[in-house]
């Protein structure tokens, strides 16, 4: 930046001069500044109004030309407790009669009461979520399940088999019925299940029944979950797993597409079983090398901290030394630092070195080397007698005798013991879906079946899964059986609906015109600019809003595109309409009009209308021809709805000014915009070069008069 000579010699505030001479030369750019912004706010504005006039288009007025909107029926019941009815405009217009002979129902199953377990006290306690199935009891304290019985649970969304060990819980059942589409749940304070189908209907019933495998089949089971890996897999590849199988076990699945299902979890299985095995690998290695172990004469082992261990800890925990620094230390200094850690302790040590053990491995096992090991294991297996059995073979070799045992195992269990003495341990006894139960049975279950909702309409007999039933445009709830009555449906033109719409639209159109009125016909803001930074600093912020509004609002005073749009809305609403019987109808024949204030600009009055303040008293010629002639107020309206709606249709198509679906000049706004910024552009760099202009002429004279007072002082002039 060039330094500036500011009086120093002439003693001129060279500033406050330079700054008066711009001032006079920025007057140029602001005013250019003000058309912009003026610009911009307009914009806003007319963006605004665009977006409520488009509304308008696309939605009342576009409902408000199509006949259908006049084809509202309406539909009543004799009697709401039992059924209520709804009618498209397609629904005939009449009276229908409706018995309801049954109501729609999922299927639902209570259990009986579940008997008491026995603790590990010998208490007799009662049963929660956690309790294990083999600890279920009968009504004589016998045990039920036994381990390898398969509870399968059929429904209309598929089947779910829980198969049976030690630690299957109550929770286990609950979710297996879950899993086959059942709501399912245990009261633990009622000690009951509760299950019902989804949806109801007659096709919604379901099945639950138990069956009791062999030993042979729990060993095939057993040896097709090792030859899958299934103990290393996540919970939902489990779950996938699982269902391979009872696909396999039910006939829906070959055992060679079972094999070709699984083939990716063996893989996943194969990948968690060889890191699980080199993380051991891993751990013991760092335990052998940080830890020292000793056993005493009775052979009891323990575990001290070695050397090395307390090197690792020291070199992990300070930052700044290597193990090689820290070998380096004697046996007291290294002490010496452990205690600093506080970590003198030997409880805290050794805790402290198994923390480390855990975050070496960790971050080892993540290490390019063993993930390219582990990458190796899933395809090659690992040679080492350690090693899962499934992954001393390669992975070709292991999935070939998965194929061998997918077989095996179809064929083990295509024929299963029946087991279903065993429900009475869940209070159930076999559920089938066409079992008909009155009360309780012997094990205290209740049993409603699932069924659909059946009508007779006009004679006919109908049926339904769920309480809804659809009929010529007609939707009919059903809430209740009528054995020995009938309920009356009517159906009629719905005028009460279609003077709402026609209000609503009316509403609508008068909002949007009296802003455009309100817009086009506001006081001019001529001795109002847009204000300067300065101006605004003298002001408060609520004298700027004010006097911005000001300005805002006069934007669109006598706008030619307004005006436009006003004579459009008004011109053609208060226009004339040819009816199919060749007359020429306005809206006044509807009884809707203007109001004698010319200061509305042409909004619309229904007359008679209970919400209008002026002609609330007048007779409602509108409603009295919706009951007595509704096809001549549709057509009247879809009518004139229709031109106004082509008309709109026409004015914001697209042009060389404006863009589709808009009403003003956006394009012609958007290049106005752009070239007041690069005028604005060019005052800025024109103002600057005249700036510099203004001091450098100050420099020369201040620079001309030190040189002067110089040559004075020289020759002695002036003392």
């Amino acid at each position: 930046m060039a330094i500036r000579m500011t009086g120093m010699n002439s003693g001129l505030d060279t500033d406050s001069i330079v700054k008066a001479l711009m001032s006079a030369q920025r007057m140029k750019q602001t005013k250019v500044e003000s058309k912009k912004t003026k610009l911009e706010w307009k914009k806003e504005i007319w963006s605004s109004l665009n977006s409520k006039i488009y509304n308008f288009y696309t939605g009342s007025l576009s409902k408000l030309r199509l006949q259908s909107t006049f084809k509202t029926k309406a539909a009543t019941s004799s009697d709401n407790s039992k059924v209520t009815a709804s009618a498209n405009a397609n629904a005939a217009e009449g009276t229908y009669k409706v018995k309801v002979k049954s109501l729609a129902s999922a299927q639902y199953v209570t259990s009986g009461k579940l008997h008491k377990t026995t603790n590990d006290k010998g208490e007799e306690v009662n049963v929660t979520s956690k309790t294990k199935l083999t600890d279920l009891k009968d009504a004589d304290g016998n045990p039920t399940f036994q381990e390898g019985a398969q509870i399968t649970i059929q429904s209309q969304k598929g089947t779910t088999i829980l198969t049976v060990d030690q630690n299957t819980t109550i929770n286990d059942f609950v979710t297996a019925c879950s899993n086959a589409g059942l709501n399912a749940s245990f009261d633990a304070e009622q000690q009951r299940f509760f299950i019902s189908s989804g949806t109801s209907g007659q096709d919604q019933k379901f099945n639950i029944s138990v069956g009791a495998l062999s030993r042979d089949q729990m060993d095939q089971m057993a040896a097709w979950k090792d030859a899958v890996g299934y103990n290393n897999l996540s919970t939902a590849d489990k779950k996938a797993v699982t269902n391979i199988f009872d696909k396999l076990q039910l006939g829906s699945m070959t055992a060679e597409e079972a094999n070709e299902s699984l083939g990716k979890y063996v893989d996943k299985s194969r990948k968690s079983a060889a890191t699980s095995y080199y993380t051991k690998k891993l751990t013991d290695e760092y335990n052998s090398k940080y830890f020292d172990t000793a056993s005493d004469e009775n052979g009891n082992e323990t575990k001290t901290v070695s050397e090395e261990g307390k090197i690792a800890l020291l070199a992990s925990r300070l930052k700044d030394k290597s193990e090689d620094d820290i070998r380096a230390m004697s046996e007291e200094e290294r002490q010496e630092e452990l205690d600093k850690l506080k970590l003198s302790d030997e409880t805290k040590l050794a805790k402290a070195v198994s923390n480390l053990v855990t975050s070496n491995v960790n971050q080892d096992i993540k290490s390019e080397e063993y993930q390219e090991a582990i990458s190796d294991a899933v395809t090659n297996g690992i040679q080492a007698d350690d090693a899962p059995s499934f992954l001393q073979m390669d992975a070709e070799a292991d999935k070939a005798a998965l194929q061998s045992i997918a077989g095996s195992y179809h064929d083990t269990m295509s024929s299963i013991a029946d087991g279903n003495s065993q429900l009475a341990g869940l209070g159930l006894g076999a559920v089938t879906g066409d079992k008909v139960n009155e009360g309780e049975d012997a094990s205290g279950m209740v049993v409603v079946q699932a069924s659909d909702a059946s009508i007779e309409f006009n004679g006919a007999t109908l049926s339904s899964s769920d309480s809804t039933i659809t009929v010529n445009g007609l939707t009919l709830n059903i809430l209740d059986v009528t054995p020995d009555s009938t309920v009356s449906i009517s159906v009629t033109k719905d005028t009460s609906a279609i003077y709402d719409t026609i209000k609503d639209f009316l509403s609508e159109y008068n909002d949007l015109l009296k802003e455009m009125n309100t817009l086009y016909n506001a006081d001019s803001a001529r001795d109002y600019d847009v204000l300067t930074d300065e101006q605004k600093e003298a002001m408060t912020d609520d004298e700027i809003e004010k006097w911005e509004t000001k300005i805002k609002d006069s934007l669109l005073r006598r706008d030619d595109t307004l005006d436009s749009l006003i004579n459009s809305f008004r011109n053609n609403m208060a226009g004339t309409y040819k009816a199919s019987n060749g007359k020429t109808y306005s809206l006044a024949f509807l009884g809707i009009s203007t109001s004698t204030d010319y200061k509305e600009g042409g909004m619309l009055h229904i007359k008679g209308d209970e919400d209008d303040s002026e002609y609330g008293d007048s007779k409602n010629t509108l409603q009295s021809l919706l009951n007595s002639d509704p096809d001549m107020v549709m057509e009247i309206f879809t009518g004139l709805a229709s031109n106004l709606y082509s008309d709109l249709q026409k004015k914001m198509s697209t042009t060389r000014l404006s863009s589709a679906l808009t009403f003003y000049n956006d394009k012609e706004m958007n290049s106005q915009l752009s070239d007041y910024k690069k005028e604005i552009a060019k005052w800025e760099s024109k103002l600057a070069t005249m700036e510099d202009r203004y001091y450098d002429q100050f420099t020369a004279m201040e620079k001309a008069m030190a040189q002067l007072n110089s040559q004075q002082s020289l020759f002695g002039y002036g003392s």
